[in-house]
């Protein structure tokens, strides 16, 4: 009976040891799985990102275009008119077109209330001068390499490349923020874009470093990226142009042949993944255009890829010196431009 008994107790401990290895095994198999599983994004507050605005703001204009960030579209009518044009843009927003001999704005509108504006010439951009140089403006205060966005109660932040803070920096205003478009062939400010955090955030024209609650960008079906292409040919057509004739250059003459042109190339850059003047399908802008039966004594073009509109990409032409001899080209006397997604095309002809 005794040896039974203690057989019993060794039989129970033994059962005991055996539940408590079973138990440890599991837990360091938990353990490591939960490892192996992506780290949480950290909280607003951890640090990474500084919840509070910087002392050093500038802030919102009362007077110029800026202004009107946030305002009724009444306002905008009110101080311009009734636009030239209306254009969706891929971002939910669209452009009222205002252009004269003076001056070319872009306002958009989206809910009734302006949430940016694209100026060039003669227009008011307060807090800063269009046609002053870059090293004036930021005589006082140089833009910051890591811009903080808020919007959604979460926060974001945007990092700078060297290039970028010095063609196009990022400058909050108020509650909202500027991008300047800098001429680095004369060391101007040639464009000023305001726009809310909201629209900043929806087009990422900065590497996002920190990422919260995105806004939605809407998403486009195929007719409605026809309608915002067509948009943004127009409107490399009037920049173009406006360009041109403040250096006191002849306009160029829209050809729809060569804006079909145009836009094919475009369209096959994108779909074909490349970037570059020579199509693997089709061949040299020359040789594209005469299958397309177009003929011309000189032609030429340029491209560019991956910029969230027209604007942008005209900006990024003017401060690439082959492209911006082409944009001002004297020879040439007629043109198209091409838009698909996010990559444009324009191409100019002469005698």
């Amino acid at each position: 009976m005794i040896g039974d008994d203690r057989l019993r107790a060794v039989f129970k401990i033994l059962i005991i040891f055996l539940i408590m290895m079973l138990v440890g095994i599991y837990t360091d198999k938990a353990i490591d799985e939960k490892s192996n599983e992506p780290p949480a994004l950290p909280p607003v507050n951890s640090g990474q990102v500084d919840p509070d605005l910087p002392a050093n703001v500038e802030p919102a204009p009362e007077e110029g275009v800026g202004a009107l960030i946030g305002k009724p579209q009444e306002a905008l009518v009110k101080k311009y008119g009734q636009p030239t044009r209306r254009e969706p843009s891929a971002y939910g927003y669209t452009w009222w077109v205002y252009k004269s001999p003076e001056h070319y704005m872009l306002a958009g509108v989206e809910k009734s209330h302006v949430v940016t504006i694209f100026a060039k010439g003669e227009l008011d951009t307060s807090p800063f001068s269009l046609g002053r140089s870059a090293s004036e403006i930021f005589s006082s205060r140089y833009p910051e390499t890591e811009i903080v966005a808020h919007a959604n109660n979460s926060y974001y932040r945007f990092e700078l490349s060297e290039e970028e803070l010095n063609i196009r920096p990022l400058v909050p205003i108020g509650d909202f923020y500027a991008q300047l478009y800098i001429d680095q062939q004369t060391g101007i400010l040639s464009g000023v874009r305001f726009m809310t955090a909201d629209v900043l955030l929806k087009m990422k024209p900065y590497e996002l470093v920190y990422e919260g609650i995105l806004p939605e960008v809407p998403s486009l079906g195929r007719s409605a990226w026809v309608h915002i292409e067509r948009g943004s040919e127009a409107q490399l057509a009037d920049i173009s142009n406006f360009i041109r004739e403040k250096e006191g250059l002849p306009a160029l003459f829209w050809t729809p042949a060569l804006s079909s042109a145009a836009k094919s190339h475009s369209q096959d850059m994108f779909e074909a993944n490349y970037f570059g003047h020579q199509s693997p399908r089709f061949g040299d802008v020359k040789q594209r255009l005469s299958k397309a039966g177009l003929t011309f004594e000189k032609v030429d073009e340029i491209i560019n890829a991956n910029y969230p509109d027209a604007p942008a990409a005209m900006e990024a032409w003017l401060n690439a010196p082959d492209e911006r001899e082409l944009l001002l080209n004297d020879t040439f006397t007629s043109f198209g431009a091409g838009a698909y997604r996010t990559h444009f095309t324009q191409i100019f002809t002469g005698k």
